[in-house]
């Protein structure tokens, strides 16, 4: 192509103002519906009951419980399970979690509506299996409450699908001779999905709970004539929202996500 008698487009300042002013236009009428449509979806799923779906577990992941029983994390579809990671010897951390799963385990008296249990044991030992087995041995054994160790460095792909995967919030690992990991519940319904508070993309962090309610007591204590924002929701009240959702699980059992 002979480009040598080419000339130089002529540029007019006014329509390219024009131009301009219609692509920020565009952007602004675009900005605005976005904002409205999200607006309509918070105030729909914020007064829905349905737990939030967060994600889906589509791995096939070996789980081998305290009895020596090979699994698969796929063997669980049909049942609404809580999962928790856990030490042998309870940390601290984990005491609110275990107290709101009393409370919870308590509302399902009925062995065919019980959640059941899926414990990661990070000090675990596949060699020492009767150690593990004593873990919330309350709740029944391997039939009811899978508990798998993550002890070895083998195991180190299981501990990233506890993050990766499950909603974990941090990657669980030893420092200074302690765990660091992750104290909350995970609700998994029966096709393996994560599952939220309804209305909201949050788990169910009762160690988070616990903590705002003690930071809300020393405010009183520090600033007694301040007028104080309240906590978003107490620990009494996650429970009962964990309660609720478990039973919408059990009576929509067909239901895949958020409609």
């Amino acid at each position: 192509m002979d480009v040598s008698k080419l000339e130089p487009a002529d540029r007019d300042p006014k329509k390219l103002r024009a131009t301009a002013y219609k692509l920020v236009l565009l952007m602004v009428i675009g900005g605005i519906g976005l904002q409205y449509a999200y607006h309509n979806y918070q105030k729909r799923t914020g007064q829905s009951d349905r737990p939030t779906l967060l994600t889906k577990v589509t791995d096939e992941t070996t789980l081998i419980t305290s009895d020596k029983v090979r699994h698969d994390i796929q063997d669980l579809k049909g049942k609404v399970t809580l999962v928790l990671t856990l030490t042998k010897e309870i940390q601290p951390e984990s005491q609110p979690s275990l107290d709101a799963l009393k409370v919870v385990m308590a509302k399902f008296p009925d062995p065919e509506k019980r959640p059941h249990l899926l414990l990661f044991i990070l000090d675990g030992s596949e060699e020492e299996p009767e150690a593990m087995s004593q873990i919330l041995a309350d709740y029944g054994d391997e039939s009811n409450v899978w508990r798998v160790a993550t002890d070895k460095d083998g195991k180190v792909s299981l501990r990233a699908f506890l993050k990766n995967r499950l909603r974990f919030g941090i990657y669980p690992r030893l420092e200074e001779g302690r765990y660091i990991y992750d104290s909350q519940i995970v609700l998994l319904d029966q096709h393996l999905h994560v599952r939220g508070q309804p209305g909201a993309p949050h788990g169910w962090d009762f160690e988070k709970v616990v903590g705002w309610a003690r930071e809300f007591e020393q405010a009183k204590v520090d600033h007694p004539d301040k007028d104080l924002t309240p906590v978003p929701v107490t620990v009494e009240g996650l429970q009962n929202l964990l309660i609720q959702s478990i039973e919408y699980l059990y009576a929509n059992p067909d239901e895949k996500g958020q409609k």
